[in-house]
């Protein structure tokens, strides 16, 4: 299962090294999530990671309605572009 290949910005990666990040409409990250945390679990898709994140199917389409969405990265962009900055430019600004 670990060698499930994905394509980001037209680049086939392997999903073993990326990660989800939930955001909010503006592009704050609210949640994140490895897409292959251990051996034998995968969330392949956005639905998957999802319903990984919020386990509430109500709380699932009121994330869906209010304009929140998954984004699949990988984790060499997680760490050298994000890290502990999960403000999007608009609120990072905010509280500098």
């Amino acid at each position: 299962m670990n060698d499930l290949m994905v394509q980001i910005d037209g680049e086939a990666v392997p999903l073993a090294s990326c990660g989800w990040l939930m955001r909010e409409t503006c592009g704050c990250i609210v949640a994140a999530l490895v897409a292959v945390p251990t051996k034998g679990i995968v969330y392949a898709t956005a639905e998957q990671a999802h319903r990984h994140l919020e386990p509430n199917k109500r709380v699932r389409d009121k994330d869906v309605r209010e304009g929140r969405h998954m984004e699949l990265i990988t984790m060499a962009h997680y760490r050298e572009n994000i890290r502990a900055n999960w403000e999007c430019e608009q609120h990072a600004a905010a509280t500098a």
